[in-house]
Formats: C-alpha cells, sequence, structure tokens
C-alpha cells in the first residue's frame, strides 16, 4: 500500500471548476453574511477541485461523510446552483419567506375596513 492510499487519499472525488467559479466559491467561503450551510458546501466542493478525500472533506467541513459524498456528486449536476440551497437559514422553500412573514404581519395587524 503506498503513502497516498494509507492516509484516505484513494477516496477522493475531484470535480472540476473553472476558475471563475473557484473565486466565486471562495467569495462565497470567505462572506460572514453567507448562510453557513451555502459557505459550508463552497468550502467542501474547492477541497473536492483539488481531489482531497471525502473522509479528509468531511472532517474539515464537521460533517457526515455521507453528506461530504453527496455535495461534489450534486456540483457535477448543477455546478453553482447546488450550493446555494432553498433550505439556506432554517426555512423551507416551499414556506413564505421571512420578508413575506413580516409583510403578512403588517397586513393581518391592519383593522378590517
Amino acid at each position: 500500500m503506498d503513502f497516498l492510499c494509507r492516509f484516505g487519499y484513494d477516496r477522493g472525488m475531484q470535480v472540476g471548476v473553472t476558475p471563475e467559479e473557484t473565486a466565486v466559491l471562495i467569495r462565497w467561503k470567505k462572506r460572514s453574511d453567507n448562510h453557513v450551510l451555502v459557505r459550508t458546501k463552497a468550502e467542501a466542493i474547492l477541497y473536492a477541485s483539488e481531489g482531497v478525500s471525502i473522509s479528509i472533506i468531511a472532517k474539515m467541513v464537521e460533517r457526515a461523510e455521507r453528506t461530504a459524498q453527496e455535495w461534489p456528486a450534486d456540483w457535477q449536476a448543477t455546478r453553482m446552483c447546488s450550493v446555494l440551497t432553498g433550505h439556506a437559514g432554517n426555512q423551507n422553500a416551499a414556506k413564505p419567506t421571512r420578508t413575506q412573514k413580516e409583510e403578512l404581519k403588517k397586513i393581518l395587524a391592519q383593522p378590517p375596513s
């Protein structure tokens, strides 16, 4: 068994990322106003683009190996869309957004006409 296989590099899932995509992913990873999940996915994709093994990616982003395996696969299918999630901020995409909820509260607080 060679050195790299002993340390888990045989299970890497390398994904292709263009220089432009890399620049965007790095910005998303560094921005504090992004949701944590977006930053974490961006970081995982960047690691996968360098051929880092799934087990190491999972440790670095503090997620299960299965999750760390799904994110690069999602990336290959939908690219940048896979990083942005409909569940960011613990809000289901099918439910009203926070802004929409605030608008509803204002409307419901008004007396009937």
